[in-house]
C-alpha cells in the first residue's frame, strides 16, 4: 500500500473522524486515500487553510479527541499556521498534517518548497517531515501521541509528494487508539505535595481558587467542584476556564481578570489570604497584568499544573503539586475530608452570593433597555433564555468575549464555550463553529457563533461550507460597523483620534442569503427575541446580523477600560 493509505489507515484505527482541509497540487495521493477509505473518516471541505486548523481546534475543545487540519504546500502551509498556534497555546490536542515537494528535489527552488517543519517549530510540540516511507507510520503514531499526552497541543508533520506515493508494508500500518483522547496518559502527583496543600487549606480564612483552561483540559470539573465544597473555597477561572464549576454554584464567582470579570470577583481574588491555581499559566489577562492578586501582596500559594514549567512562574508558590488536574483535584478532596466551615466563612459565602445578586441585579437596566443602538447585554440575556444547558457557543475573541464571560452563566460544568484566548486571532467563530458542531454531536444541544463585523469580513467564505453542509447552526454577529475592540483603545488612551477601524454600513444579511442562509438584521430590540427564537427553530443555518452599541458608548466588562471611564467622568 501506499504511504498515504498507511496515513489514512492509522488515523482511522485511531479513532480520527472528521479531517477538515483542502486540496492541493502536492496531495493528490492523500486525497486519492481518503476518497477509498470506505467513509471511516468524513473530510469537511473548507474554503481557507486558516478556517481547517479553526475546525479542528474547535473540534479538540469540544471533544477533547485529536483535531486533524491539513492543507497543501507552499501558501497553504502559511495559512494553516493560526489555528494550529491557538491550539498548542490553549493545550489542545491537534495534528497539523501538510502535503509538500518531493525529497528528490529538496534545494532545487521546485514550485511552493519551503521549510515547513522550521515554520512550525516554535508553535508545536513536534514538528518533523516525513522523509523515508519505511519510518512514516512510526512518525504519525508519535505525532498522534504527542499531541494527547502529558500536556496536551499541536503536532506537524509534512508529507511529502514522492514520500506519499510511495509502496510501504502494510505490517507497519497500525493505529493507536489508546493516545485518540487527551490527555491520554495522567499522571498522579507526589502525595505529600497533596498533603501539604490540604494542610494549607484546612488553615486558611480566605482561600480562593482559580480554575484554568487545565481544568477542562483533563475532565476535571466534578473533582474541582469536590475540593470546593469540601472547604467552601470560592473558585474563579480564566476564560478558557469556564466551565470548570457550575456557574450557578454558591461558591462560583465566574472569569476573574482584566476581560470579562465582574468587578466583585476580582476583588475578591485580590484579598484571598491562599491562592490555589489550578491548571492555568497565570497570564496576563488571567491575572490582569498580575495585578489580581498583586504579586507584592504574596498571598501563600498553591500551583497545580501537569507541566512543571508553569508551577511558580508568576507567583511565588508555597507548595508545588506537578500532576494531571483531575488526579490531583480526587487526591485533594481526599486528603481534606470535610473541613469544618466556621461561622465567619459562612459570613464570607454569603456576602459573595448577595455581591452576585446586586451586579446582576444592575445588569437589568441594560438587558431591558429598549434603546437603539441594541444593547450587547440584551443579546446576551435573549440568548441564554432561549438555548438550552446543553448548547454550545464559540466566540470571536472581541466584542462578544467580555458578556458571554460575565453575563453567560453556565448551568452544567464542562466543555460549553469555545473561545480563542491564546493568541485572539478574530476571524475565528464564524469557521469554528463547523469543528464545533461536528463535535457536539455526540452530546446534542445546539450549536451557536457568535462574532463581530470585524471578524465576519476575515472568514466570510466559510459561509458556503456551512450552507454546503447544510449545518443547523445560528450565526449571531454584532455589528458596530468598526473594529470595535480597537476603537475603544483609541477613544480611552489616545484621544479619540480614529484611525483605520471604521467600516462601511455592509448588507451582511444579504451576503449570507447569497450563501444559502436564512438570515435577518434586527435592529429594533422589540424583534430580538422572536427572530433568536425563528432562527433556532429552523433547523437549517441561520445568520442574524445585529445592529449593536459601541463600544465606544457602552463599555464592556473590561477591568482597565471600566476604570478609565470611570477616570474620563471625574
Amino acid at each position: 500500500m501506499k504511504v498515504a493509505e498507511a496515513i489514512v489507515e492509522i488515523l482511522a484505527q485511531s479513532g480520527v473522524e472528521y479531517i477538515f482541509g483542502l486540496p492541493g497540487d502536492t496531495g493528490m495521493d492523500l486525497y486519492d486515500a481518503l476518497y477509498h477509505n470506505e467513509g471511516r473518516i468524513q473530510h469537511v471541505l473548507t474554503r481557507d487553510e486558516r478556517s481547517a486548523s479553526f475546525m479542528a481546534d474547535a473540534y479538540g475543545r469540544v471533544t477533547g479527541e485529536l483535531g486533524i487540519c491539513e492543507g497543501p504546500s507552499g501558501g497553504g502551509a502559511t495559512y494553516i499556521v493560526p489555528g494550529v498556534a491557538e491550539a498548542h497555546g490553549s493545550s489542545i490536542p491537534l495534528l497539523c498534517l501538510t502535503s509538500d515537494t518531493p525529497v528528490n528535489q529538496a534545494g532545487r527552488g521546485v514550485l511552493t518548497e519551503l521549510d515547513q517543519p522550521a515554520l512550525f517549530e516554535p508553535i508545536t510540540k513536534w514538528s518533523a517531515r516525513l522523509t523515508s516511507p519505511d519510518t512514516a507510520p512510526d512518525m504519525v503514531r508519535r505525532a498522534i501521541r504527542t499531541a494527547t499526552s502529558g500536556k496536551p497541543g499541536a503536532t506537524f508533520l509534512s508529507l511529502p509528494a514522492d514520500v506519499l506515493g510511495a509502496e510501504i508494508e502494510p505490517d507497519y500500518v497500525y493505529g493507536t487508539p489508546e493516545f485518540g483522547h487527551a490527555p491520554s496518559g495522567r499522571t498522579r502527583p507526589d502525595a505529600a505535595s497533596v498533603e501539604r496543600a490540604a494542610d494549607l487549606i484546612k488553615q486558611a480564612e480566605k482561600p480562593v481558587i482559580v480554575a484554568g483552561g487545565g481544568v477542562r483540559v483533563s475532565s476535571a470539573w466534578d473533582e474541582l467542584t469536590a475540593v470546593a465544597e469540601a472547604a467552601s473555597i470560592p473558585v474563579g477561572t480564566s476564560i478558557n476556564g469556564k466551565g470548570s464549576i457550575s456557574e450557578l454554584h454558591e461558591l462560583s464567582l465566574g472569569v476573574v481578570g482584566g476581560n470579562g470579570a465582574r468587578p466583585y470577583a476580582n476583588d475578591i481574588v485580590s484579598e484571598c489570604d491562599l491562592l490555589i491555581l489550578v491548571g492555568t499559566r497565570t497570564d496576563s489577562t488571567t491575572t490582569q497584568n498580575w495585578t489580581i492578586p498583586a504579586k507584592s501582596r504574596k498571598p501563600q500559594t498553591i500551583h497545580i499544573d501537569v507541566d512543571p514549567w508553569q508551577i511558580g512562574n508568576n507567583y511565588e508558590t508555597t507548595v508545588g503539586v506537578i500532576g494531571d488536574a483531575k488526579l490531583a483535584l480526587a487526591d485533594l478532596a481526599d486528603a481534606l475530608g470535610k473541613v469544618n466551615r466556621s461561622g465567619e466563612r459562612q459570613i464570607w459565602i454569603n456576602q459573595i452570593a448577595a455581591l452576585k445578586r446586586e451586579y446582576f441585579e444592575q445588569q437589568q437596566a441594560f438587558i431591558e433597555s429598549d434603546a437603539q443602538p441594541i444593547k450587547p447585554q440584551r443579546v446576551i440575556a435573549t440568548l441564554r433564555r432561549l438555548l438550552g444547558d446543553d448548547a454550545t457557543i464559540v466566540a470571536d475573541p472581541g466584542t462578544p468575549t467580555p458578556y458571554i464571560c460575565a453575563q453567560y452563566m453556565l448551568a452544567e460544568p464542562g466543555r460549553w464555550t469555545v473561545i480563542p484566548r491564546a493568541h485572539g486571532g478574530l476571524g475565528y467563530a464564524l469557521p469554528a463553529v463547523v469543528g464545533a458542531y461536528y463535535g457536539a454531536q455526540k452530546r446534542g444541544g445546539r450549536t451557536v457563533a457568535l462574532m463581530g463585523d470585524g471578524s465576519f469580513g476575515m472568514s466570510v467564505g466559510e459561509l458556503e461550507t456551512i450552507s454546503r453542509l447544510h449545518l443547523p447552526v445560528v450565526l449571531i454577529q454584532f455589528n458596530n460597523r468598526a473594529f470595535g475592540w480597537i476603537k475603544e483603545l483609541q477613544h480611552l488612551y489616545h484621544g479619540d483620534r480614529y484611525f483605520s477601524v471604521d467600516f462601511n454600513d455592509v448588507d451582511y444579511p444579504a451576503i449570507a442569503g447569497g450563501f444559502g442562509l436564512r438570515s435577518w438584521r434586527v435592529s429594533d430590540p422589540a424583534d430580538l427575541e422572536s427572530t433568536m427564537r425563528t432562527a433556532l427553530d429552523d433547523g437549517g443555518p441561520c445568520f442574524i446580523d445585529i445592529v449593536t452599541e459601541s463600544q465606544i458608548t457602552e463599555t464592556p466588562p473590561v477591568h482597565a477600560w471600566l476604570a478609565a471611564e470611570a477616570a474620563r467622568q471625574q
